[in-house]
């Protein structure tokens, strides 16, 4: 009787042995073997660090690198930064760096000739730019170009530059630079190698007749006639103007190619490309009865649109010049902006 109390009140003892040592190990009482280990490894590592500088450097860096410090941060900043940008580092390091970008120092050499180079002196010179992407970022001021033509900016900020130039007497024109490894790092300001603006000179204008319509063309050909005085249609190919179009589009899927061509011809007269800014004078020679967009599924530049630019000449001898857009999908029309001028002159420069 007496054995069996003793070994029920052992077995008791051992159990409550057990639950106070799990208890303690939840608790996060520290195991005394194991805080010696860690006292020992801890004693290691102060003495290596005191002994080796670069050691003591290198346990500063947090090990993940999504924690980087932002002092750390702000050493990848460009080295020609704003005080904005400086200051704004020390707090939002990630905004500081996109705003760096939008703050590439601004330098621009320009100068302003005439359609035979001659310099032009006086011009006024609009320079617009934003320093950095807020309502009141954006920044203007005006210039006159020097008796040599040039002009430059510098000491300004910002991603891109936008520029017009004007002068009376002329017709302004505008142009810009990008600046900065996101927007043009291959664009290099040099004052000995400036960026050329011409002005062209104002001449006499003449009295045009201007117009500008669509016009729904056929897919199979049937020629469209239209009179380029008063843009009404003609019969069949009696207009001074002639169009006729082949689409194979049928069947196709949006965005699916196909084959198309079209032609647009001067009966009797003829047409000559051009790329001119100011399309303002007929040549008097080099006139082709008919010009060609052919567009096959194969070719490289295949789009449905095709513009073109043009001077013509009408069978009576008349010259003017058009813009001419033909739109084979959809609706497939043509779109037609033509001035002419009916005295036979060949000067085509508008009235403004």
């Amino acid at each position: 009787m007496r054995k069996g109390i003793w070994i029920t009140g052992i077995a008791i003892l051992a159990l409550c042995i057990a639950l106070v040592f799990f208890l303690q190990k939840r608790a996060g009482v520290p195991n005394p073997v194991a805080a010696d280990q860690r006292e020992s490894a801890a004693s290691r590592a102060m003495e290596n660090s005191s002994t080796n500088p670069l050691r003591e450097s290198q346990a500063a860096i947090p090990v993940d690198n999504q924690r980087t410090s932002n002092a750390m941060r702000v050493l990848a900043l460009p080295p020609t930064v704003s005080p904005l940008v400086k200051a704004l580092a020390t707090t939002n390091p990630v905004a500081a760096k996109r705003l760096a970008l939008w703050q590439t120092p601004i330098e621009f050499y320009g100068k302003v000739v005439d359609e035979h180079t001659n310099s032009i002196a006086g011009a006024t010179i609009s320079f617009n730019w934003v320093e950095f992407p807020a309502e009141d970022g954006n920044r203007h001021t005006n210039i006159f170009s020097d008796a040599e033509g040039g002009f430059s900016l510098r000491s300004e900020r910002g991603p891109n530059l936008g520029i017009l130039v004007a002068k009376e007497g002329y017709y302004p024109r505008s142009g810009g630079a990008r600046y900065g490894p996101a927007e043009a790092p291959e664009f290099s300001a040099d004052p000995q190698n400036p960026v050329i603006f011409v002005l062209r000179k104002k001449g006499t204008p003449a009295e045009l007749v201007s117009m500008k319509r669509n016009y729904r063309i056929p897919r199979d050909g049937t020629s469209v006639g239209i009179d380029l005085v008063s843009g009404a249609n003609a019969t069949g190919e009696n207009g001074n103007l002639v169009v006729q179009c082949w689409t194979k589009d049928q069947g196709k899927r949006s965005g699916e190619r196909y084959d198309w061509r079209c032609t647009v011809a001067i009966p009797g007269g003829g047409v000559v490309a051009t790329d001119e800014e100011f399309p303002f004078l007929a040549p008097e020679i080099g006139y082709k009865p008919t010009t060609e967009i052919n567009m096959p599924v194969g070719i490289t530049n295949w789009n449905s649109q095709v513009d073109l630019q043009f001077y013509y000449r009408l069978a009576d001898g008349r010259y003017g010049r058009m813009k001419f857009s033909m739109i084979a999908g959809g609706q497939h029309f043509c779109m037609i902006d033509s001035v002419l001028n009916p005295s036979g002159s060949r000067n085509l420069e508008p009235a403004n």
